[in-house]
């Protein structure tokens, strides 16, 4: 089973490789709540309203788009079933037998999970779907105990025993809440349904009276169905950049009458020593066009400035979630915006998003730069 963990770790892993705009995370998880109602084979005991589980897990998740993501994990869980005996309950006031069914279990597990993002803040809904396997170790455990209450006349003993298959397995529905905040870190608050596909284990129970010598017998076989609100902290581990074909671009060639010699500008300067990386290209059908600029991530602290055509649109701008809209006039031919990146922010590398507005259509362009590269977008006007 481990083996077929890492397996799957591995695989979820290796696929920053196909695809662009992934996160790695490693988290742990805080799980608790109460088993779903096991079934009964009389009406001698009946299992309380509250019947505790607990659990802890590591996990390792690999997030793509910031849509949906895969995961694996490993953790353990402890269970406890309280039931009342019914006789009990009408002579001595709702009397809870003290049982021991308590077991713990390894867990191993696998998901899939949707993100929804509220507008654009850094809050997120989520559903997931999981399949777990829990091992039990094919145990089995038996006591007797023995309770009286002299002034209710009562004298009974209990005896029971409870047999653990291996392993069984359940489907983990999930729906919840995160926040992503410093770093890209993430914490989850979330409820699930824990669906058992088979047995977990069977116990049987007999309760003699021993006033009269009479005995009675019951059972119960348990799936493991339980609901539980989960908390979780995901740690970004790494950030997986898109993939893009480098192309230098000296910036003469911005210039539309390359035979026209102009003297450096302080743009040229601040330039001469960053690789251009042409992330995109686009084309226009009219000369005005509206540009918006936005954080479309995590809101980290990026300073950005924007340069057409070797001037300068904005400078030293913050990055925000909400849309910064310029109005700008292209040249016909090619037009070449450039991201410069003036820090890095908390979250590496500096990105932006941006939308090209020419009235008749919107394109939108992701840019990254660094301190050594600068995203690129060329916009192509014809007249």
């Amino acid at each position: 089973m481990l083996k077929k963990l890492l397996i799957l770790s591995l695989f979820a892993i290796h696929l920053q490789s196909l695809f662009a705009q992934q996160e790695l995370y490693v988290g742990g998880e805080f799980i608790g709540g109460v088993l779903g109602g096991s079934e009964l084979k009389s009406n001698l005991l009946k299992q309380r309203n509250y019947s505790p589980t607990l659990g802890g897990q590591i996990n390792v998740h690999v997030r793509m788009f910031d849509l949906f993501s895969l995961e694996a994990g490993i953790g353990q869980h402890w269970s406890r079933v309280r039931l009342i005996d019914n006789d009990f309950e009408d002579q001595a006031e709702d009397f809870s037998i003290k049982i021991k069914n308590s077991s713990y279990h390894w867990n191993y597990y696998a998901a899939v999970s949707a993100y929804y993002r509220i507008k654009n803040s850094n809050s997120y809904l989520y559903g997931k779907f999981g399949l777990s396997i829990n091992t039990y170790e094919e145990s089995s455990v038996s006591d007797a105990s023995n309770f009286s209450i002299s002034s209710l006349n009562i004298d009974r003993s209990i005896e029971y025993s409870t047999t653990y298959e291996h392993s069984n397995y359940s489907f983990i529905p999930e729906i919840g809440y995160q926040y992503k905040f410093y770093k890209g870190n993430i914490l989850n608050i979330g409820l699930r349904y824990n669906m058992g596909q088979s047995k977990a284990f069977e116990s049987n129970y007999t309760i003699t009276d021993n006033v009269s010598g009479e005995s009675r017998t019951d059972g119960l076989s348990s799936n493991g169905d339980a609901i539980t609100f989960t908390v979780r902290y995901d740690f970004r581990l790494l950030h997986f950049n898109k993939k893009e074909r480098a192309k230098k671009i000296k910036l003469d060639e911005i210039a539309i009458d390359v035979s026209k010699k102009e003297e450096p500008t302080a743009a040229d300067t601040i330039l001469s020593d960053r690789e251009l990386v042409v992330s995109d290209r686009i084309k226009v059908k009219n000369s005005q066009v509206i540009v918006s600029i936005w954080d479309h991530q995590t809101v980290d602290g990026d300073r950005v400035s924007l340069m057409l055509n070797g001037k300068w649109i904005l400078e030293n701008y913050k990055l925000k979630k909400e849309k910064h809209l310029m109005k700008v006039e292209l040249k016909e031919g090619i037009n070449t915006f450039v991201l410069h990146a003036l820090n890095l922010g908390e979250i590496e590398p500096n990105t932006a998003a941006l939308i090209v507005d020419d009235g008749e259509k919107r394109h939108k362009i992701i840019l990254q730069s660094n301190m050594k590269r600068s995203g690129t977008l060329q916009i192509k006007y014809k007249k």
